[in-house]
Parts: structure tokens; sequence; C-alpha cells
């Protein structure tokens, strides 16, 4: 008996351990493992585990519609996840085990012990890298070090998608016949504990059907634009379907290839190369976590920065986490995800510096935060973002970059759409007053003052960074 066994990759296409185990003529049985315990402890957002549940649900019919049983038990934990799939291997009589790899120190741990267990009792275990489309130990500087610069990275990453020049996963081998959908039931129980919002409910659809629909109407409508579109909030730019990507509905390669014929195409080549340059960082982000696993446990990628001295302030966290800051725009970006389980990419660059610049309060505290509301919660990728914004990371924002809220406004919300949208208190401002509504307090009396000044934000960031360094090179010996 030959054993897939499904993690965040919930999709019947382009998955290779399917196809590989559907290859080989044997008997093939599929399983997943619900941990809820982990997603407590990783702070997993309701409306994440909502996406993937549901997803969990139509894999499980599909697969049976075409003749395969999926499992479904409770671990509990990741600890508990080895010992649920060691029972359930000895008792389906599983000699092989076909599995996609995944990065982050947890992970890693968990699929560690599964290894030596299984392996214990005889049992092969095949690991596969569909969650990327360069696994992360493929690419090296002419050092042998992995890349800590994502532009040097992406350099490399283009020259081996060139040369690799992918094919599609090729369609499994079906076994035919009416599979079972075994453990339905408690799939569905555990989607009645969460308590999500309709106003987030109703805009995610679940699954790989709506994922390869999402991807083909992206594809043929908005990629060629994808560029000029990416930085507008209040424009459909995006492709919506990073909540896809996160959960494994839909294939990193299988987006690749739906993109890559228009890198051919003149009118529609400048939009494919940035969106694929976006699944590029994708990539990076998670060879930065597997390459760095100190990283998954909160710590910094820059050391001198772990003796940044943050501000302890929780009036002004909660003003950020609620979007009561008195900055239109970041307001606007942070209500956008308490209320869709979603955030623009180019505000949650904005929200994240504002945390972390402006307040001076610690970027883990605004990771978590995302974690706990977002949809599309990619632990490695919302690491590697936030880092990046407070200028902790690798290939970081230099710590003296700091967005400008106001300008940033004008510049890609300038009519205000946006911000009317989420800020109904501002919703009658003009143009120039909903960017900078304490310009004119009397049209906007129920909109909240700022709670800081831009004004010297770049200053005291400076000089907390030198402070920083100056006690990290003490620390180490070098006062220069």
């Amino acid at each position: 008996m030959r054993l897939v066994w499904f993690r965040n990759d919930l999709r019947c296409h382009g998955h290779t351990p399917l196809t590989q185990a559907l290859a080989g003529g044997d008997a093939v049985t599929a399983l997943h493992i619900l941990c809820p315990d982990q997603w407590d402890a990783h702070g997993v957002a309701p409306a994440r585990r909502w996406f993937v549940l549901h997803s969990l649900l139509e894999l499980g019919e599909s697969l049976a519609a075409r003749g395969v049983d999926l499992h479904v038990l409770d671990g509990g934990d990741f600890d508990g996840s080895v010992t649920a799939l060691e029972h359930f291997v000895a008792e389906q009589g599983v000699t092989e085990v076909f599995c996609n790899r995944e990065y982050p120190l947890n992970e890693l741990n968990r699929d560690r012990a599964v290894a030596r267990r299984l392996e214990a009792q005889g049992v092969r275990i095949h690991g596969f890298d569909d969650g990327v489309l360069v696994p992360p130990r493929a690419l090296h500087t002419g050092k042998g070090t992995p890349y800590t610069v994502f532009t040097a990275y992406k350099k490399r990453w283009d020259v081996w998608m060139d040369d690799l020049q992918p094919e599609a996963v090729p369609a499994p081998d079906w076994p035919g016949g009416q599979g079972r959908f075994v453990g339905r039931d408690r799939v569905e129980r555990a989607l009645e504990t969460l308590s999500v919002p309709d106003s987030v409910t109703a805009l995610w659809h679940p699954g790989e059907d709506a994922a390869r629909g999402q991807l083909k109407d992206f594809v043929e409508q908005h990629l060629g634009d994808y560029k000029a579109r990416r930085d507008f909030p209040a424009e459909p730019g995006t492709s919506g379907l990073s909540a896809a990507l996160s959960a494994g509905t839909l294939a990193p390669l299988d987006a690749y290839l739906a993109a890559r014929p228009a890198l051919q195409d003149a009118k529609a080549r400048e939009g494919a190369a940035t969106w694929i340059g976006e699944l590029a960082w994708r990539d990076f982000y998670r060879q930065i976590m597997h390459r760095f696993p100190s990283l998954a446990t909160g710590a910094p990628f820059r050391p001198e920065t772990a003796l940044l001295q943050w501000s302890d302030n929780e009036e002004h966290f909660q003003a950020w986490c609620e979007g009561r800051t008195g900055y239109p725009l970041v307001d606007a970006a942070m209500r956008q995800l308490v209320q869709t389980g979603w955030m623009h990419n180019r505000l949650r660059m904005l929200t994240a510096m504002f945390l972390t610049k402006h307040l001076f309060i610690d970027w883990r505290k605004g990771e978590r935060f995302f974690m706990a509301h977002l949809v599309d919660g990619d632990f490695a990728a919302n690491n590697g973002g936030w880092q990046w914004s407070a200028s902790t990371g690798t290939d970081a924002a230099p710590y003296f970059r700091v967005f400008s809220p106001v300008r940033q406004s004008h510049r890609f919300d300038p009519q205000g759409r946006f911000i009317a949208r989420y800020v109904p208190e501002l919703a009658t401002a003009d143009d120039k007053t909903i960017h900078e509504p304490w310009k004119q307090p009397l049209m906007t009396p129920d909109y909240p003052t700022t709670i800081v000044a831009h004004q010297g934000v770049k200053q005291r960031v400076e000089s907390a960074f030198r402070a920083a360094r100056d006690a990290w090179n003490q620390q180490n010996g070098d006062a220069s």
C-alpha cells in the first residue's frame, strides 16, 4: 500500500507525490492530519483555518470521485501527528509514503521524527518540492553560501528556471471507481468550532476548482497590467491568489506556467515578469526560513537588531490594530485586514513600517497580529515581509527608510477611494482633506487625531539603530 500524505498542498492537479504514488500500480490511499493545537500555537487566523478546511472538503470529494480514499485524522499538534501517522501506516500496511516537503523549523522537526519512526518500520518516504519552484538548497552564491539579497537570488533563480524549462506535472493515472472520504465528519466538526464573519467568507472561494478558475481569469484579463496596477489598493490589480498558494490549492508551478507565455507578448511582458517575480520572492523567503531556522523562533536576521529598545506603548499598538492612528491610509489598511482577512501588499509594507518606525513597536507583535487575521497567512512570507519593513531582516529596507503615510496616500490612493471604502468617517471629505484630515478638523469631527507626528521619526529611528549597532559591537569586542 502506498500513502499520499497531504499537508499544505490540498489539490489534485500539479501534485507530484500523488502522480508518483499512482504511477506504480500498487494500491494507493491518502491522508490528512488535522493539528488544531498546532494552529493555536502558531496563531493561525480563523479565516485561514476556514479556507483550509473547506478546501479539504473539496479535496476529499475530488479524490473519492476518482477512486482514491482520503482519511482525515486529528493529531492535535505536530507531535501527535507523528504518532497518528505511525499508527495509521501500521494499521493500513503502508510500505511507502509520498509527500511534499515543508521548510519551517517545526515542520522540519515533525518530518524528521516521522522519518525516524517510519524508517524503523521499513517504510520508505519520498519527498518532493511542489511547494516552491526552486528548492531551498538548490541555489548558492559563488562562496557556496545561501543568498541573502533578493536581487542576486532572483538573477540566479531566473537562470535556473530558464535552464530547467519546467513542464506541468503529468496528470495522475487514476484508478477509477468510487473512493471513500473517511473523516468528512471530523472536518465538518472542526468547521463548526470556527467563528468567521460573513464579511470574510463572502470574499473567498476555497478549493482547487476556484483557484484554477481564478488563475485563468487573472492571466487572461489582468496579467499584462499587473505592474502598472498592482500598487493601487482601490484597483483590482492583484491576482488574489495568495490564499490558494498558501493552502496549496494552487501549485506554484501551475501559476508560473500560466504566466510564462505572456513573456513573449510585448504588451504583457512587463506585467508577467513582475508577477513571476512575486513567485521568486515566495521561493526566496522559503529558502531563507529553511537555511536560517532561528528565524522560526522569533530571532531577527540581523543579530545587532536584537538589541533595539522597542516601545511598549500598548495604547499605540491597539490604535494601530484597530485602525485609529489618525493616518487615513494606515487606518484603512488595518480595517481592511480585520474586515476581510486580507491586506493589499503595498499596504502591508506601509502598515508594518508605520508600526516599527513611527510607533517603534516590536515587529514581532505586528507579525503575530497579521497571522491572527490573514486568510493567506504564510509564515515564511509574513516573517520576511515584517523583517524587511522593520529593517531587521535579510535584504531589509535600510533602517533610515521611513514611508511617509501621507505621501503614500497621495501616490497610491490619489482620489481617496480606498480610504473612503474602509474609513467611513472620511467618505465625504474632498480629495485633499481625505489624505490629511487634521488640516480640516471641523470637516472630519469623527476621525481621530494623529497619535504620533511624522516629523522626527527618521531621526529617532536612526538614533535607535545606531545605539543597537554600537552596543552589539561592544559586546562582540569591536567598538569601531
